[in-house]
């Protein structure tokens, strides 16, 4: 039986989609669309700052929605409090949802565990003298942290798309060796490094949490970046052989105070 990765974990994540239902939004009076909208705001203004978290919210470009707000809590029980915080708006009776994520900011220790390693060595110290062993896990600690529990990027343009390996007859990723599969996403990951400064990614795990095994998101400040990377990962082994990909979504970042122009102006 192949050996199942050790992983770590960080936030729980919730992506929510929604289109408005404009016809019933346009028919308000400017007045009181412009009061459901301050009300809005103000719940995802104290979403985004308040407690143990980050909410970030974002308009949706395409049919698949109007709207996305992307949560990071500490437990689902936090999600969901989130996710009820914001049901509880008038805003939300003309939302109808279009999609949700549900996952778990995952890192893998078999990558970790190799840079912390090489940061060691440069130390001077090497594998099995003294302290050497405690340098490495210290060192993934540091590392990890600041990857587990991010704040959401400050890009102007996220993109979304949930995806899963392949397990059918022929072509299984869970039957390979674990080195062989850390193999693969080594090189999976040099692609990424070439893009640094660039696209920031974020990696949630959503085995048991979902219908898909991970859900990937991706901040930049040009758009085009995100047809790059993926579109160059396409070729990497690690996606032609064993990925498979969900809808992907993109949306621009959007301020709790900018809500109205989000959805077309209070007026």
């Amino acid at each position: 039986m192949a050996d199942a990765p050790v992983t770590l974990e960080g936030w729980y994540t919730l992506h929510e989609m929604f289109a408005v239902e404009w016809g019933r939004w346009n028919a308000l009076p400017a007045a009181e669309r412009a009061s459901v909208l301050d009300e809005a705001g103000g719940v995802l203004e104290r979403l985004s700052s308040g407690g143990e978290g980050h909410t970030a919210s974002y308009t949706l470009v395409s049919q698949k929605g109007d709207l996305c707000l992307l949560h990071f809590r500490r437990t689902v029980d936090a999600l969901r409090e989130a996710e009820l915080g914001w049901a509880r708006t008038r805003l939300r009776g003309f939302l109808v949802p279009t999609y949700s994520y549900l996952a778990v900011i995952e890192l893998g220790t078999y990558e970790l565990m190799g840079h912390a390693t090489a940061v060691v060595k440069k130390r001077g110290l090497e594998p099995g003298s003294a302290g050497f062993d405690e340098a490495v896990k210290a060192e993934m600690e540091k590392m990890a942290r600041p990857r587990l529990f991010p704040e959401v990027p400050p890009r102007r343009y996220l993109c979304f798309y949930p995806m899963s390996k392949r397990r059918g007859e022929q072509v299984n990723w869970y039957d390979l060796p674990g080195a062989e599969r850390a193999g693969f996403m080594r090189g999976h990951g040099e692609i990424g490094r070439k893009y640094a400064g660039q696209v920031l990614q974020i990696i949630q795990g959503s085995v048991g949490l979902d219908d898909w095994e991970w859900g990937v998101s991706l901040f930049a400040d040009d758009p085009v970046v995100f047809k790059k990377l993926i579109y160059e990962m396409r070729f990497d082994p690690a996606s032609s052989r064993f990925a498979l990909f969900g809808p992907f979504y993109v949306g621009i970042r959007c301020a709790p105070a900018d809500l109205g122009n989000a959805l077309g102006g209070a007026g």
